[in-house]
Order: C-alpha cells, then structure tokens, then sequence
C-alpha cells in the first residue's frame, strides 16, 4: 500500500512538473517542425519559399518599427 502512494505522489509530481514545462516544451516542438518545413520546402521550392520569407520578414521589421514609433510617441 504504501507503494501505491509513493508512486501517486511521484506521479503527481511529474504531472505538476509537465504542467510547469509545456509551454516550453510545446514551443521547441514547434520551432523544431517549422525548421523541418522550411527544409522541405527549400528542397521543393527555393524561389517561392524565399519569396514566401521575404514577406514575412518584411512585414516583421514593418511591425516592429511600428511598434518602436507608438512607444516613442505615447507619453510616458
């Protein structure tokens, strides 16, 4: 009986601990499958994937210099 409730409390544990790192672990996941698709994809199709890149980074540096000009202007 009392190995039961150690393995609970052990299992508990682990679950809080999961709990605690999925963000983290889900974020790898994706940045890892994202990697993997842009590999594909540069095999499969080298100018429309930089193209499809370009645009994205473009419009990246277009939000971030947005965001650079409203905190500049907003009092602080």
């Amino acid at each position: 009986m009392e190995f039961l409730l150690l393995w609970i409390d052990e299992l508990d544990d682990a679950m809080g601990a999961l709990r605690h790192l999925a963000p983290r672990i889900l974020g790898f996941v994706l940045a890892a499958a994202l990697f993997v698709a842009t590999v594909v994809a540069f095999s499969l199709a080298p100018q429309a994937t930089l193209g499809v890149l370009a645009v994205v980074f473009s419009a990246s540096l277009i939000e971030v210099a947005r965001r650079r000009r409203l905190s500049r202007s907003s009092p602080p």
